[in-house]
């Protein structure tokens, strides 16, 4: 185990990735696996303020414009209000893992 310092938050005008904490993961991957994790967690409670879209709201966009048609099966609909709001979250986060020396190795900033 080793111990990585985690950044997670929104991008743009939302302040970007902030130091979250210094946690132990098995490596650098479960630590941003977790850091995409918390960042995620973040957009959620954003959902429906500020423009940031909920599956529902992703839904909605897509039958306005005309994207879900009616033969579409209900799996292929869910695949694709899924697919877009995995595009939607991603384009909103921020996040990144440190390593750090130990749990007492704290952001500087």
């Amino acid at each position: 185990m080793a111990w990585f310092k985690i950044y997670c938050g929104m991008g743009g005008s939302m302040g970007g990735a902030q130091y979250n904490g210094t946690y132990e993961y098995a490596d650098i991957d479960e630590a941003t696996a977790d850091a995409y994790r918390m960042a995620e967690e973040e957009y959620q409670s954003y959902e429906g303020h500020h423009g940031i879209m909920s599956p529902a709201d992703v839904e909605e966009d897509l039958r306005d414009s005309g994207f879900i048609e009616d033969d579409m099966t209900d799996d292929e609909i869910a695949d694709m209000i899924d697919y877009h709001y995995r595009e939607e979250i991603e384009s909103w986060i921020s996040y990144y893992a440190l390593p750090a020396t130990g749990p007492d190795d704290q952001d500087e900033d």
